[in-house]
């Protein structure tokens, strides 16, 4: 009990007025390359993943646990992932496939990418999951198809990808994108190999 202003507040369980006006944050990348690992003989892949980004920022924690990830304060926003590259002569579009899975959780709680070791675990979760880290939540979806554009091929293409949640997303999203050259060669690299940029607005 305490008559202190940061925590007398009779109506309501957070001693704070809610944020106004709050600036849209836009996320975005550089021009990369696709990071093949580039393994002669089998299977080549690379995967890119986002950061994780707290779609819900206007969110607070009645436990006062530490908030993690990059605030996007509107809720509607998308990832833009835009692919650059299709038409170069060495880009084998036959043998390439284009795939993601989403990562997310839904509480306030500390998000870490690889949770410590717990004295005592949680019931139900396991040892390695037990402070809430961002965790994979979708299968990977194939959307090769969206690559290839037939006789009208374009040089580049834009594909969205929307968090969970329809409009009101889940408080952590990642996304992460893989790519997988299916012949028996290290995936396109070089000055004419694929190269890509993200946004998220």
């Amino acid at each position: 009990m305490s008559r202190d202003e940061n925590y007398y507040n009779p109506n309501g369980t957070v001693p704070a007025p809610a944020g106004v006006n709050m600036p849209k944050a836009l996320w975005s990348t550089e021009l990369m390359n696709v990071p093949w690992v580039g393994v002669v003989g089998t299977t080549d892949t690379a995967i890119w993943k986002t950061p994780t980004f707290d779609m819900r920022p206007d969110l607070r924690s009645a436990q006062s646990m530490v908030k993690a990830g990059v605030p996007i304060w509107n809720p509607t926003s998308r990832l833009y992932l835009q692919i650059f590259g299709l038409t170069l002569v060495n880009t084998n579009m036959d043998t390439l496939r284009l795939g993601y899975r989403e990562f997310g959780n839904t509480t306030w709680g500390q998000v870490t990418q690889a949770a410590p070791n717990r004295a005592v675990a949680n019931s139900g979760v396991p040892n390695q999951v037990a402070r809430d880290p961002v965790v994979q939540v979708s299968s990977f979806v194939d959307i090769t198809n969206q690559l290839m554009l037939g006789t009208n091929q374009p040089p580049s293409v834009i594909i969205p990808f929307t968090p969970i949640g329809e409009g009101y997303p889940v408080r952590y999203w990642a996304l992460e994108v893989i790519w997988i050259s299916i012949e028996s060669t290290a995936g396109p690299a070089g000055a004419n190999s694929l190269s890509f940029q993200a946004a998220m607005y």
